[in-house]
This record gives structure tokens, C-alpha cells and sequence, in this order.
């Protein structure tokens, strides 16, 4: 009986050799009914009929042990049944046969009558959670309950009770067996319509109540209308013992009932078959007693169908008003889907496209009257560190709260869409000028800048930067407009951060600019034009190379070509600095001789995408030495849980990390006892040798103290070589060594590739 949620495919169960012992039961149990036949009239063969009942209980237990179903206590109770009704066989069969008894009742039939209610508490058991579902299921036992009542009561009842020699406790007890029988068929209906009502094991238990009723009926029909014997029915008693047995015995008993609680539920084919059946029933009894000639009472009749009828009606009506909360849930599931798909689903803010189709209903709007649209850039300053050092839960936090104060911070008709990560728009419908938006902008700066109580307990502090612009003409796009406050935050991070920052008209051509760039990138991938500029990394301990440094260079169709350091600011935002970078695994480490390093610069944005292992596998799987290979990383990019992840799995492959800027503004930070390093890159800043060189060697021997190697980056002239190289620096690169890319990489010095981190 597992729970909804957990309920097992049951037809998908491994074949195993216990889950064939339900039909090897009814195997050998159809045998034994068959030799119970060929058995001497009396003892013996009574004896045999009242070892099924013990029979089935057995294999119920041995079922729910095999099983193990959730809720075991329905089964056990079916087996107690059956075990009441062994006993109650083998009284019969000592009463008849030894005693010569042959009075109806007998005192076997109280033990009989005294197992219904314990089989029928299993059932009900097994089937409650479909009954909790509500009135749909009351009513449609109710309707199978009056149905059946009616063919009980023409069948049997009423030629019982007119029978002049029948006694009212024989008669009472005559006809309780086939109303029990029909109360228990009443009981399962529920389970029709569930996923476990579909199964094998639900079907032998129907069959089991089903040879019940029908033995229980014929038996009471011949001992009370006929006095006939009842004993060649007992194959039908035996075979309702074993299906009951099967029943249990087969594996899909564990998937009785689901708990979960449904809406009341419309009409199946089944359930409209069976409703027309019972609607029909009366009608068709009174046919059968003219056909018959069979005197009928006939206003039971007409009282059952009148029930039959009231009842078909409220199920009718129960079924409209599910398929009304159906059509009511759809529409609100379609309504959820809508928002779902415009609207941020961590802050509950319009999303992406949909703030751009508000930025364009805006502008469409502004372009008949004449209004003013603003449009505010925000990038919140902070909110890497607060995911580094407080966890995503914390940043999640911080976001959600970052939204309500921006939608605090404006008008009720403006619009604040987060358009992904720490990045949020707001649109101004109308705003009077630029001072304005100025001032929403400014006022949003102070409201972003106050600190932020976590769940934790502990407190969040981060802040914003912000991009202004308006539509200068009305002839501008959506897209333009974002391009235009993007340009402007980006400005204003790169001028101190914490600022708002307007967009000029001047500004439009570096606009162009960084367009002009993302076409060229998509050019060079598509034409395959791209290429790779290296420079030497030398060892200063032997001034011989250890390696290179790769970097792709991109042309545009007016000539010019975009170093990668060009292209880094033009593309943030994008993917296509990652799609170069992934270029020069696969293709441009292939081409470098030798057995130097190869060091390939690339973004926390491509790292977070964790796509650069299968691109560095690939270049493996080519033919690149993995002990060639080192990555150079943003070192302020580093800290977050999918990148470090990545930087692992990376270093799995035996690839090198080195990260760069090491001694700058935020060497403080714990990314560096976090991240798998094994070279850093010194901040270029720190070779300013005109304060001295004590802080370049403190910053070496900080490094060193973590376990990496140093790398001294931009070295022009040969002081600063010597510098670097007695602060402990063991390799460097920069335009002093720019005419040494032609040596030949035959010769690596001692640390070159393959030394690793064989000191840490």
C-alpha cells in the first residue's frame, strides 16, 4: 500500500522467481480441487475443502512478507478471515459429516458470518484513502450497493420470505451471506478508478469477491428454495480462496492505495458503462419476471430505481463540478505558466522578455504622445563576495531583497525586471526629464546601500551601480535602449563603482564599437579566420623558455585585428569570448611544438559554464600532454561553487591553474586557500620597482607560502627582470622577451612542464 508519491510501477518489477508463486498457487490449488472431487463423499472431502481457507491465509502472509506493501494491516485482516472461515469449514464438515447434523442454520454459519466484518474492515482499510477523496466514491458504491441490492432482493430475498416453511433466522441468515458479499463488492468500487485498480493483484481480489457473492447466492438459493445439497458448490468457496491468495501472493499488491487526496473525479468509459447498467437494472428485472412469469413484488422495484435515479443524478452532478474545478484548475495552471515565463522566478519580477516588451509597448506609447521613457541600468557592486563568503542561500536572500527595495524605491507605474545574475532594469513611463531619472537612480543607490539582515542572522552589505538613459528620438528600439544603459553601468563600475552614470550621445559610436567587435568573433568562428598570437614565458633562473602564453586574435572585415585583451571589456555580457577561448583549446594548443607550458587565458564565465572540460578533454583525447596545459584564470572571477567545482575537475585531468593579479586589492580575500592553484600571476602593478621591491617580495613570499609558483607578468626592461627574479619569481613574460618567440621550445628548463606542485 505505498502513498502517493512513492507508488511503485508494479508492471515494471523485475521478474524474479518469487513473483511467479501467484499463479503457481492457483496452479496447484486448481489441481487440488479437481483431486478434492475424486475424494470419498463426507469426511474426507469436507477435510480437503476446509484446508483452503488456512491454505489462503497462509499465502497472504507469505505475500505481504515477500511484498512488504506500506500498510501491511489490511492484508493480515483478510488473512484472519480466512482463517475464521477454515475453522468455520471444518465445524460444518464435523457438524454434517460426524454428527449427522442437517439443520440450516448451523452453528458453522455464525463463525461464517463472523468473518465479514473482519474482511470487510481490510478492505476498507486498503481502499480508505480512495474513500477520503470524497463524494464521488460514496456515491458510486452507493450505486453499485442499490444495484445489486435489487438483484438480490428478486433473485433470492423475495422468494425467500415467501417460502411458507422457512423460519425468519433461517431466512435472515440466508440472505445476510449474499448482502455481505454484495456490501464487500461495494467497498472496492473506489479502487476501480486508481492506478492500483488497473493491476493484476486488485483484479484476483475482485475475483475472489466476485465467486464469493456468486457461491454464497446459489448456496442460499438451494438450501432455502430448493433443499438441495450445496456441496458440489464448494469448488466456487475453494476458488475464491484462491484468488484471494493470489492476490496477495502477486507483486503488485504493493501498490494498494495511493494517498493522495484528488479532486472528485468525472466519468470514466467504465464508470458511464456502469451507471447505464444500474439505470437499466430495474427495468430489466421487471422484463425478466414477465418473461418468467415470476410473481415480483414490483414497488421495490420502483423504490430501488427511484434511489438509482436520485443517485445517478447527484453523480452526474459530482462529476460536472469536476470537470468545472478541472477547467478551472487548467486555467489557472495556463495563468501560471504565463507568469512563470515572463516573470523572475527567485524575486518575482518581470524577466528578461518581458521587460523588453514593456520597454517596446513604453516606447510605442511615448512615440504618440511625446512622453519621456528612462531607463535604469543596475548592477548591484558586492554581490559575488556575499555568494563567496555567505553561500548562494545568502545571495538568493540578498536578490529578493534587492528587488522588493527597487520596487519600493519607484512609482507604482514603473516596472523593475531583473534580467539575470545581480543585473536589474527599471523602467520610467513617463519620467519628465533626465534630471529625474537621475534622482530615481541616485535615490535607489542610497536604498540599495543599507545593509541587509539575513535569515542567518548575519548581515549582508552590497550596493549598485547604475546606467541612465532616455529615448533620445523616437526612432529608438528596446534593444537600443538597453545597449545604451548597459554602456552607461558599465561606465559607471569601471569609474569607482556605487555611481550613476548617464549615457551620452557621444557614447553611441563605442556602442557601435562593441557591436562591431561580437560580429567580428561570430565572423572568425564561422569563417574559421581566427588565429593565435603567443608570447614567451621565460625562466629566470636560466633566462631559457618554459613555454608560452596563447592569445587569440580575431580580424574584422575593415582589416584591423582585436587582441583578446581588446575583446575582454567589448564582450561582457556574452558568450563569445568563451566560444574563442574554447577555439584555442581545440585548435590552437594543437599546433604549438615542443614540450613547454601552454598557457590559455580564460573567464570565470566560461568556467561557470563547466563546457571548458569536455573542451579540454577533447584537446587530451588529441594529443596535447595534460602537463602542458595551464589555464590562467581571472582570480577575481574564482570563488563561486560551480567554478571551483569545474577548477577540480580540471585539475583531475592533470591541467594546470594558474590565476592572475595575485597582490592586488583583493588579495585578501579567501579564494586563495579555497582554489586549486598551482601558479599565480602577479598584479603587473607590483613591478613598479620606484617604491622598492619590499612589497614585491612579500607578495612572493605570500604566495609561495600558499604553495605556488610565481609567474612576473609585463616585464619591459632588464632591471625589472633581475628585480623579480631575486624577489623569487621563477617565471616571467612581458615585451622584454617579445623577440624570443621565434627560439625553438626544444630546451625547457627545470620548470617547465611536468614539475607540477611536486613541493607543496
Amino acid at each position: 500500500m505505498a502513498e502517493a508519491g512513492t507508488a511503485m510501477n508494479v508492471t515494471a518489477r523485475p521478474r524474479t522467481p518469487r513473483s511467479s508463486a501467484w499463479w503457481l498457487l492457483l496452479v496447484v490449488g486448481a489441481v487440488g480441487m479437481l483431486v478434492s472431487r475424486l475424494l470419498p463423499d463426507g469426511m474426507p472431502r469436507s477435510i480437503a475443502f476446509a484446508l483452503y481457507g488456512p491454505i489462503a491465509a497462509a499465502g497472504i502472509v507469505v505475500g505481504i512478507r515477500m511484498h512488504r506493501p506500506a500498510r501491511a494491516l489490511p492484508w493480515y485482516l483478510m488473512a484472519a478471515a480466512h482463517v475464521i472461515w477454515g475453522v468455520a469449514d471444518l465445524v460444518g464438515a464435523i457438524y454434517a459429516d460426524l454428527l449427522g447434523g442437517e439443520q440450516f442454520p448451523a452453528p458453522s454459519d455464525a463463525i461464517y458470518l463472523a468473518g465479514y466484518p473482519v474482511i470487510g474492515l481490510g478492505l476498507l482499510l486498503l481502499s480508505r484513502e480512495r474513500w477520503r477523496r470524497g463524494l464521488a466514491s460514496l456515491l458510486d458504491s452507493a450505486i453499485l450497493l442499490v444495484a445489486l441490492g435489487l438483484v438480490t432482493w428478486v433473485a433470492l430475498a423475495q422468494p425467500t420470505l415467501s417460502a411458507l416453511d422457512v423460519s425468519a433466522v433461517a431466512a435472515a441468515i440466508s440472505l445476510a451471506y449474499p448482502i455481505a458479499d454484495v456490501v464487500l463488492a461495494a467497498i472496492l468500487v473506489p479502487l476501480v478508478g486508481a492506478p492500483w485498480g488497473r493491476t493484476p493483484s486488485f483484479w484476483l481480489l475482485v475475483s475472489g469477491v466476485g465467486t464469493l457473492l456468486l457461491a454464497d447466492l446459489l448456496a442460499s438459493a438451494l438450501e432455502q428454495l430448493t433443499w438441495a445439497s450445496s456441496d458440489h458448490l464448494e469448488v466456487v468457496w475453494m476458488a475464491s480462496y484462491l484468488f484471494w491468495a493470489a492476490a496477495a501472493l502477486h507483486p503488485s499488491m504493493v501498490g494498494a492505495p495511493e494517498a493522495t487526496r484528488e479532486a472528485e473525479r468525472g466519468f470514466s468509459r467504465t464508470g458511464l458503462i456502469a451507471l447505464a447498467l444500474a439505470l437499466v437494472m430495474p427495468g430489466a428485472l421487471l422484463a425478466g419476471r414477465e418473461l418468467t412469469g415470476q410473481d415480483v413484488d414490483v414497488w421495490p422495484l420502483v423504490a430501488g430505481w427511484v434511489v438509482i435515479c436520485a443517485l445517478v443524478i447527484a453523480r452526474i452532478g459530482v462529476a460536472m463540478t469536476a470537470m468545472e474545478q478541472a477547467r478551472a484548475e487548467r486555467e489557472r495552471a495556463l495563468i501560471a505558466l504565463a507568469h512563470q515565463a515572463t516573470h523572475d522566478a527567485l524575486t518575482g519580477l518581470a524577466n528578461r522578455a518581458q521587460a523588453l516588451e514593456l520597454i517596446r509597448s513604453a516606447l510605442s506609447r511615448a512615440r504618440r504622445s511625446g512622453d519621456v521613457v528612462g531607463l535604469l541600468y543596475i548592477d548591484l557592486d558586492g554581490f559575488k563576495q556575499v555568494n563567496d563568503t555567505l553561500g548562494h542561500a545568502a545571495g538568493d536572500q540578498v536578490l529578493e531583497v534587492a528587488g522588493r527595495r527597487m520596487q519600493e524605491g519607484v512609482r507604482a507605474g514603473d516596472v523593475v525586471a531583473r534580467l539575470g545574475g545581480d543585473e536589474f532594469v527599471v523602467l520610467l513611463e513617463p519620467v519628465a526629464d533626465e534630471v529625474s531619472a537621475i534622482g530615481v537612480a541616485e535615490r535607489l543607490v542610497a536604498d540599495l546601500a543599507e545593509p541587509i539582515q539575513l535569515s542567518s542572522g548575519r548581515e549582508a552589505r552590497i550596493g549598485a551601480s547604475i546606467g541612465v538613459t532616455i529615448n533620445s528620438d523616437l526612432t529608438i528600439d528596446p534593444e537600443r535602449l538597453l545597449q545604451e544603459a548597459d554602456h552607461a553601468v558599465f561606465r559607471a563600475k569601471a569609474t569607482g563603482r556605487g555611481r550613476v552614470e548617464v549615457f551620452a550621445p557621444s557614447q553611441r559610436a563605442e556602442i557601435e564599437r562593441r557591436a562591431a567587435v561580437q560580429a567580428a568573433i561570430v565572423g572568425a568562428l564561422r569563417d574559421d579566420t581566427a588565429s593565435v598570437r603567443t608570447s614567451p614565458i621565460i625562466d629566470l633562473r636560466t633566462d631559457r623558455i618554459a613555454g608560452e602564453e596563447l592569445e587569440v586574435v580575431v580580424p574584422d572585415p575593415a582589416g584591423a585585428l582585436w587582441q583578446r585583451r581588446q575583446l575582454l571589456p567589448l564582450s561582457r555580457g556574452t558568450d563569445n569570448l568563451c566560444d574563442l577561448d574554447g577555439w584555442v583549446l581545440r585548435r590552437g594548443v594543437l599546433t604549438r611544438p615542443g614540450d613547454g607550458w601552454l598557457v590559455v587565458p580564460v573567464t570565470g564565465r566560461h568556467l561557470s559554464q563547466g563546457t571548458i572540460v569536455a573542451e579540454v578533454n577533447a584537446a587530451l583525447e588529441a594529443g596535447l600532454a595534460a602537463n602542458r596545459l595551464m589555464l590562467l584564470v581571472p582570480s577575481d572571477e574564482v570563488g563561486g561553487a560551480r567554478v571551483l567545482d569545474t577548477l577540480r575537475q580540471l585539475r583531475t585531468l592533470g591541467v594546470r591553474i594558474c590565476a592572475d593579479s595575485f597582490g592586488g586589492d583583493d588579495s585578501g580575500t579567501d579564494r586563495w586557500t579555497r582554489a586549486p592553484f598551482d601558479f599565480v600571476q602577479l598584479d603587473p602593478r607590483l613591478l613598479d620597482t620606484r617604491g622598492g621591491d619590499m612589497l614585491l617580495r612579500l607578495t612572493v613570499e605570500t604566495a609561495n607560502a600558499f604553495g605556488y609558483r610565481v609567474i612576473a607578468p609585463g616585464i619591459v626592461t632588464e632591471s625589472e627582470a633581475e628585480v623579480v627574479a631575486a624577489a623569487g619569481c621563477e617565471l616571467g613574460l612581458g615585451p622584454l622577451y617579445a623577440d624570443a618567440g621565434a627560439a625553438v621550445l626544444s630546451q625547457p628548463s627545470s620548470s617547465s612542464a611536468g614539475n607540477g606542485r611536486d613541493h607543496r
